[in-house]
């Protein structure tokens, strides 16, 4: 069954070019809605109009794509991760604490922390702390 289930895990990564999340999770394409404290993990398809993931409670791990937008909101997650990944705009809601954004451009990247605290910034990285 183990077995199973990592190849269709493996095949589903493979055919659609996206992170598998888990079965709690609502997606139409690339626009998610995690639940639960399961894992939210997605890579939106390269180029695709928008990527828009609202997290769980659970860590958050998120990979746009040259995506026209790039909307994450994981303030209830217990981590976040999101990589921006050359998006036109990126726009990120952390929790206050525990947050990493990669690939943060110029004035179309805005990421705040918890109740609206703007992250710290260095080069194209901004955390919360």
């Amino acid at each position: 069954m183990k077995t199973l289930i990592s190849l269709m895990l493996l095949c589903c990564a493979t055919i659609l070019g996206a992170g598998c999340m888990t079965t709690d999770d609502a997606c139409s394409g690339d626009h998610c809605v995690c639940a639960g404290n399961d894992e939210c993990d997605h890579t939106c398809a390269n180029g695709g109009a928008d990527c828009h993931i609202q997290g769980s409670s659970g860590p958050v791990d998120v990979t746009c794509q040259n995506n026209a937008s790039c909307h994450i909101e994981c303030t209830g997650a217990s981590s976040c991760d999101v990589e921006c990944g050359g998006s036109s705009e990126c726009h990120v809601t952390c929790p206050a604490t525990g947050c990493h954004v990669t690939g943060c451009v110029g004035a179309a990247c805005v990421v705040s922390c918890g109740l609206g605290t703007a992250a710290s910034r260095s080069g194209t990285t901004a955390t919360c702390p």
